[in-house]
């Protein structure tokens, strides 16, 4: 049959569902309470087309909603960092919370920095504690060189430029350990911009003074697009 769960003066049946508040719908399991969010907990991280997104309650509805705000806030590389925090728990001791854990992991936020080493961050509650947690890896879309766009065969934009030479990435002092042959973004002589649209991440080891290494996640390019949607503050992409 099962033991019966006691939840806040109440008592529910082996197999019992109940909602102990609209945000939440919860099952007795043998003496223990596993409960799911029933609002959507997805994050959502600033980009081009939305460039300071904000959590609003909306009357008459459980759940909070998210909105693209005009506002200035805290700036970030020409891009608002989202406000995030982890919801409300219910306070029930479940030994491995995991278990009960909806995987929820943003998209990366575009890269700090226009050219040269920068960095984009992201959301996820993938780990066992199932805590939303904040990670980062370095980016670079494309050198801080003075390149010129380039017309060649009449083409106004070059997507996507893949290094003709091994480079090593340079970060605080430090220099990446193997060399690469990565991909950049191109430029555009027509007043558009060229931005990563598929990337990849990878471990790079950084040696740097007085022997100390270091692992650093990082963006590789794999596409980039081209398009007018562009950031306010950087007219470089």
């Amino acid at each position: 049959e099962g033991d019966n769960c006691v939840f806040d003066g109440m008592i529910y049946r082996n197999g019992e569902t109940f909602q102990p508040s609209c945000k939440y719908q919860c099952t007795c399991r043998d003496g223990q309470i596993g409960c799911l969010p029933r609002c959507n907990l997805d994050l959502l991280l600033p980009g081009p087309d939305c460039p300071f997104p904000r959590k609003i309650e909306v009357p008459g509805e459980c759940c909070e909603k998210w909105i693209c705000d005009p506002k200035d806030e805290v700036i970030l590389g020409g891009f608002a960092m989202a406000a995030y925090r982890q919801e409300a728990t219910l306070g029930i001791d479940v030994s491995d919370s995991s278990a009960n854990c909806i995987e929820q992991t943003t998209e990366w936020s575009a890269c700090s920095k226009s050219c040269g080493m920068g960095f984009s961050t992201r959301v996820t509650n993938r780990n066992q504690q199932c805590e939303m947690v904040k990670q980062t890896r370095l980016c670079m879309i494309r050198p801080c060189e003075n390149e010129e766009p380039s017309d060649k065969k009449g083409k106004k934009c070059i997507r996507t430029k893949k290094s003709l030479k091994a480079v090593r990435f340079e970060y605080k002092n430090c220099t990446s350990v193997q060399t690469y042959k990565p991909r950049y973004c191109g430029l555009c002589n027509d007043g558009r911009c060229c931005t990563p649209h598929n990337t990849k991440t990878i471990q790079v080891e950084f040696r740097c003074p007085q022997g100390k290494v270091l692992k650093k996640p990082m963006m590789l390019i794999n596409t980039c697009v081209c398009h007018n949607n562009c950031p306010q503050s950087n007219n470089a992409f």
